[in-house]
């Protein structure tokens, strides 16, 4: 993989993660679970990227289970939290 590339790719990945670690801390479900899963999405992609550079065979599935997990309790975290919607 190009330097820039692996660079420019890094970069970006980190201003996406302040965007949603910012979207996580505002108030409200909706945004919390934005922010989440916009996190959990960078990491993994950042983990997959690392990956390719260093040639790191076990990080994919690192990274899928964290996909998985992210998934997981963005959906406990609604049902948690979310109530009962009033009803």
């Amino acid at each position: 993989m190009n330097y820039f590339i692996w660079l420019f790719a890094i970069i970006s990945l980190t201003f996406s993660a302040l965007a949603g670690l910012r979207l996580a801390f505002k108030k409200g479900t909706a945004n919390v679970l934005i922010g989440e899963s916009i996190i959990t999405v960078v990491i993994g992609t950042m983990i997959v990227v690392i990956s390719e550079q260093y040639n790191i065979a076990f990080a994919d599935t690192i990274a899928l289970s964290l996909f998985i997990s992210g998934i997981v309790g963005a959906l406990a975290f609604a049902k948690i939290i979310g109530g009962d919607n009033g009803k």
